[in-house]
């Protein structure tokens, strides 16, 4: 049985040296996924995410014991027998306590602790003999690191600080340090451009620097197809770091913080923790399945989108609509999905602009008003009358016998007009001004709802809400999802709030994902709120489960 003593010890330290870089480097590299999980693990990560940092670390120890046995093999190390005789016996132990863990749904971030104590004992006990050993013949050494078929260790995220004053460079590199993290600095903007900067890393980044500013550098990154993550910093005032925020928003460039100078040290070393946190677990849930699932779907060709269509392969999926006053549940959108035999689940993204380009969208149209008819009938038989939303396209406006349509479809199966939502998006209503406000005055005349979608994306949205017959404006969720931390973007949903409430239509906020949202939105006035923080798109099936909990609504 292992004895492995309790150490305070999380990173590193000089006198665990080897005499051997390479050796080294790998034990750094391995403390430094120890401190990764303690953190995310402090931080309250997901217990599924700490089990796979765990099982990560075990299968990186093993890998070091087979690195370290082809080193001993190099130097026809005399003990090299006995020491592998104990990797088998403390890989084993370490299996099966962490089998245990997991099975008893233990301290799985105690596991964690204990994975590295076990690390610093073995590390104690051994690499002083090897040391001995080591002394001229690190070529050998470094062959056998460099053999091939051994477990490696993930990329690691690299902390660059970029800003033309030296003392600033070397201030943040130190808190970095004290965070538990290192970095590279750079004075240059233009030396820093040419290196090998990842996605995966993290960029503190001056924004006013003489050579080449903030706003450049990142637009020549993007240019080389590297996107990492910004803490963008300034002593301008905050409309200049916004300003920079909504050009990264407009490249897809992560933006993680916008810091005014002077710094304060607690708060940017508390900012520096969690950005690289947040940074890890993503990293960490990354699964190939998403990437293969879209890597098939990108070759949806328009036969394939024929086919599914004549194959009624669209499916739909119900998000909840909620009343923030009252908490009731006062409708559902109808987002459509395609389920394919073989491809599994596609999202819109990979099929609506085919079908758009290829006068296909009104097919799919009829198709969802049909899967959603059926599901009415559904929902008023497990004693839920629900409010719907359907999403509608410019091609759809163009049919000038749609109202007309709609309503007998509707009378016939005896669903009342006043139960479909139709949404529009500002382009749709921009493709044929006359004939859209003349097919949408006859909708609300049959007794539709309309409801402009993505309000205050585009360039006439006041014009739109003047001219058309709305009875609801969404809020589009790149305002609502940074409300909190843009000062912008609550001046925005405010006024859209405002504006609907004199025009006296309701107002749906898109995106709500957190508490501090809702409650913000609820004291704002707005009247209904739709996201992630109370429910995600769910099918019929999950849907009533779901009214079932929450609301005791009985099917």
């Amino acid at each position: 049985m292992i004895e492995v003593k309790s150490y305070e010890l999380w990173h590193w330290a000089p006198e665990m040296s080897v005499g051997i870089d390479a050796i080294d480097k790998y034990h750094k590299r391995l403390f430094q996924l120890f401190y990764e999980a303690h953190v995310i693990a402090e931080n309250g990560g997901e217990r599924a995410l700490l089990n796979k940092l765990a099982m990560g670390l075990l299968l990186y120890g093993e890998s070091y014991f087979t690195r370290k046995e082809a080193i001993m093999q190099s130097l026809s190390y005399p003990f090299a027998d006995s020491e592998v005789a104990l990797h088998q016996m403390i890989s084993q132990e370490l299996h099966q306590k962490f089998k245990n863990t997991v099975k008893e749904n233990g301290d799985i971030a105690g596991f964690i602790v204990y994975l590295k104590d076990c690390f610093i004992e073995y590390l104690n006990k051994t690499n002083q003999h090897i040391k001995r050993f080591s002394k001229e013949h690190e070529r050998e050494i470094e062959d056998a690191l460099n053999v091939d078929g051994f477990l490696t260790l993930p990329e690691e995220i690299i902390i660059y600080v970029v800003d033309d004053e030296p003392q600033q460079v070397e201030m943040l590199k130190e808190l970095i340090e004290v965070a538990g993290f290192s970095a590279k600095g750079f004075t240059s903007a233009v030396e820093f451009i040419n290196q090998p900067v990842s996605s995966d890393d993290i960029v503190v980044l001056d924004l006013n620097m003489p050579e080449m500013d903030g706003i450049e550098v990142m637009r020549h990154l993007h240019a080389k197809g590297s996107v990492p993550s910004y803490v963008l910093i300034s002593g301008f005032d905050e409309k200049v770091l916004h300003s920079a925020r909504q050009f990264a928003d407009a490249k897809k460039v992560v933006v993680a913080r916008t810091l005014t100078k002077p710094l304060e040290p607690y708060s940017f070393i508390d900012e520096i923790k969690q950005i690289y946190t947040h940074k890890k677990i993503m990293l960490d849930k990354t699964d190939l399945s998403p990437l293969i699932s879209t890597s098939s779907t990108s070759l949806f060709t328009l036969a394939d989108l024929q086919h599914a269509i004549e194959s009624h392969y669209l499916v739909i999926f119900y998000q909840p609509q909620i009343e923030l006053r009252s908490g009731k549940v006062v409708g559902f959108e109808a987002l459509v999905r395609l389920q394919h035999p073989e491809r599994g689940m596609i999202f819109p993204d990979q099929f609506i602009g085919l079908a758009e380009q290829n006068n296909l969208i009104s097919s799919i149209t009829n198709e969802v008003i049909d899967l959603v008819i059926t599901d009415y009938g559904l929902f008023c038989e497990k004693s839920i009358e629900p409010n719907i939303s359907i999403n509608i396209s410019a091609q759809d406006l163009l049919d000038l016998s749609l109202p007309e349509q709609l309503s007998t479809r509707l009378a016939n199966v005896g669903i009342p007009t006043g139960a479909i939502t139709f949404e529009l998006t500002e382009s749709a209503v921009l493709t044929s001004i006359s004939d859209s406000l003349d097919i949408m005055n006859r909708l609300r005349m049959k007794g539709f709802a309309l409801s402009i979608d993505d309000f205050g994306t585009g360039h006439s949205s006041l014009v739109q809400l003047y001219q058309a017959p709305f009875t609801e404006l969404k809020i589009d969720r790149s305002f609502v999802m940074k409300m909190l931390d843009d000062d912008e973007a609550m001046s925005i949903v405010k006024v859209c709030i405002y504006l609907a409430k004199e025009l006296k239509v309701e107002t749906v906020a898109e995106g709500v994902e957190t508490e501090e949202i809702w409650n913000k939105l609820k004291e704002l006035g707005c009247d209904i709120a739709q996201g992630f923080y109370r429910a995600k798109p769910m099918s019929l099936k999950a849907c009533c489960d779901w009214l079932t909990t929450e609301f005791n609504i009985k099917s």
